[in-house]
Parts: structure tokens; C-alpha cells; sequence
């Protein structure tokens, strides 16, 4: 069967002339004006530095605040330290004070011990020598007596109880220099004959042995005692 192609149209195309008209009057030309433009990588590059800003002001003021904290707390330390050395400096003087006042105590208990015990020693060396001394002059005393004994002649007036004390002044020879009735015996013969024997034995050579010390204690005055006590009345 036979197919029916639909017919084809063909559109005309005519020039038409229009008729000129007046222009129309053309309306004032308004300037145009820029737009705004906003930059808003801008303001957000301005308000990160600012903030950036801010942040390094407030680290900078945060290091800050730390830097005085820390310094504070090291003077602290450096006082506290400092305090304490003068503390242990202190009790070491105060320490080295005691030990040298104990030191110095034990050096005088020590000192006056020895001091005590050398007096004691020379106290003891002195009474022995006053000791041997006495004896000695003892042993003379007996050597004059005996001298003297020899020269005297007891006057027909003595009598039992009668007693009469010569003091007799000597020098280092021995020699007799003055002899006084001391104390005497109420018999005025008695006395003379007491003083006469003295001076008949006129020197003790013997007493030129005797140490120096010993003559002038015993001696340089001597006192003699006669009391005859062989009498019967």
C-alpha cells in the first residue's frame, strides 16, 4: 500500500520598508554607579591578624606575668637560702663559740688542777724543808747549849724553879753581838751569871755551816732558857 507523504510548505520571507519616523527624543543618560565590592577575604585576612594580634598580646602579657611570677619565686628561693646560710653560719659560730668556751673551761679546770696540785706539791716540799729546818737548827740549838753550859757558874743563889731567858743577837760567823735579858729570873745574879756564860763562848763557828735561809729564821735572834732543875731547893 502506497504511503502519502504530507506536502511541503515553504515559508516566504518579504522585505518591508518601514516609513521614517521622528527620533524620538532620547532620555538622559543616568551615570551609572559602581557597585560596592566587598572584600571578604580582606576582613577576614584583617580580623585573623587582629586576633593574632591580640593572641600574641596576650602570650606576650601571659610570658610576662610568668617571667615576674618566676622571678618573684626565685628571689623567694634566693632569701629563703640566703636565710638559711646566715642561720647555719650562725649556729656554726654559735657552735664553734661554745666549743672554744669549753675548750677554754677544760684549759682552766686543767690549769688550776695543776696549779692546785703544784701548790700542794711545793706546800708539802715547804713542810718538809721547814721540817729538816727545824731539826737542824734543832741540832744547833743543842751545839749552843752545850757551849754555853760549859761557862756557866750557877751563883750560890740559885735556887729550884728559878728560870731566866737571854736573847742573844748573832751574825752568819756565829759570833755573839749583844745578849739582853728577855725575861728575867727575879735574881739579879742569877741573870749576870745566865749573860756572862753567853759571851765566854763569844762564837759558834758552828752555825757558819747553816744554809742561809735556815740562819735568819732560827738564828739571827736566838732565845736561850736557863732553869736548872738539878737543884734540890
Amino acid at each position: 500500500m502506497p504511503v502519502h507523504k504530507p506536502p511541503v510548505r515553504v515559508v516566504q520571507a518579504k522585505l518591508v520598508q518601514l516609513k521614517q519616523t521622528a527620533p524620538a527624543q532620547k532620555a538622559p543618560r543616568v551615570a551609572e554607579k559602581t557597585p560596592k565590592v566587598v572584600d571578604l577575604t580582606q576582613k577576614k585576612r584583617e580580623a585573623e591578624a587582629k586576633a593574632e594580634r591580640e593572641r600574641q598580646a596576650r602570650l606576650k602579657a601571659e610570658r610576662r606575668k610568668k617571667e615576674a611570677e618566676e622571678r618573684e619565686l626565685a628571689e623567694k628561693k634566693a632569701a629563703e637560702r640566703k636565710a638559711q646560710q646566715a642561720a647555719e653560719e650562725e649556729a656554726r659560730k654559735q657552735q664553734s663559740l661554745a666549743e672554744e668556751l669549753n675548750r677554754m673551761e677544760q684549759e682552766r679546770i686543767q690549769k688550776q688542777l695543776q696549779q692546785e696540785v703544784a701548790a700542794a706539791e711545793a706546800a708539802e716540799k715547804a713542810a718538809l724543808a721547814e721540817q729538816q729546818a727545824a731539826e737542824t737548827a734543832q741540832s744547833y740549838v743543842a751545839v749552843i747549849a752545850q757551849r754555853v753550859e760549859q761557862f756557866w757558874s750557877r751563883p750560890p743563889s740559885a735556887r729550884k724553879g728559878m728560870k731566866c731567858e737571854l736573847l742573844i743577837q748573832l751574825v752568819p760567823t756565829g759570833r755573839v753581838v749583844n745578849v739582853t735579858v728577855s725575861s728575867s729570873s727575879g735574881n739579879a745574879a742569877f741573870d749576870r751569871s745566865a749573860e756572862q756564860a753567853v759571851l765566854k763562848a763569844e762564837q759558834f763557828r758552828e752555825l757558819q755551816n747553816l744554809p742561809p735561809e735556815v740562819f735568819e729564821q732560827y738564828f739571827r735572834q736566838l732565845k736561850l732558857v736557863f732553869n736548872p732543875t738539878d737543884l734540890r731547893l
